[in-house]
């Protein structure tokens, strides 16, 4: 039995977003429990999945905890992050997103192996700042930065953020939907409803599951 100390991460911080990738693919696979136990530990305390069986039980159950607990935290958004020297911004007015920006965030931001794109569209690099104000680089879908090494506490923090958000405007849409619908006639309802159904900016979050 393995007596060493096992070092657990206890915040969404200690977490990179390439890690949590790699357990989403094995875990989308419908693997037995105790097998994806054991490789959530191997990717998230960085030890070999050999090692994990030499521990005793009750030492993997408590980690299996601590790890699950931690992935229940919902972060506030974080508009800032530095990596590797470089300052990094979250899209300032989501209202004047591009074409581009949008298009591609709403497609990425559906899959966790796309993630990483998705979060170079949210966070890119500042050009311009002064006190909490910044400017970011205009979006370029051919030149964005690899964030695999962005944490998960800012991966969560704005996927929550954007639910919230679409769940606040979907809100709004329904309340003027409902003053307007006496003034519609059939053919507008119709069309209005199949706009609605074909969904609203950023209707593929609520198809992540975290």
């Amino acid at each position: 039995m393995n007596t060493q100390r096992l070092k657990v991460p206890n915040d969404l911080s200690e977490i990179r977003l390439l890690d949590y990738q790699k357990f989403v693919k094995i875990a989308e696979k419908d693997q037995e429990t105790d097998f994806l136990h054991k490789k959530m530990i191997e990717i998230f305390c960085h030890i070999e999945l050999s090692d994990v069986d030499k521990y005793a039980y009750n030492s993997i159950r408590k980690v299996v905890q601590v790890l699950t607990d931690m992935f229940d935290q919902k972060p506030k958004l974080k508009t800032t992050l530095k990596i590797h020297d470089q300052d990094y911004g979250f899209i300032p007015k989501l209202d004047d997103m591009s074409f581009g920006e949008y298009a591609d965030l709403d497609l990425l931001i559906a899959d966790w192996q796309t993630m990483d794109q998705a979060m170079a569209v949210l966070y890119r690099p500042i050009t311009n700042k002064f006190k909490n104000k910044y400017i970011i680089e205009d979006y370029n879908s051919d030149k964005t930065a690899y964030m695999g090494n962005i944490t998960m506490d800012y991966v969560f923090g704005s996927l929550f953020f954007l639910t919230n958000l679409n769940q606040e405007l979907s809100k709004h849409i329904l309340h003027y939907s409902a003053k307007m619908s006496n003034k519609l006639t059939r053919a507008q309802k119709d069309h209005f409803l199949s706009n609605m159904d074909s969904g609203h900016p950023f209707t593929q979050l609520q198809k992540v599951t975290y």
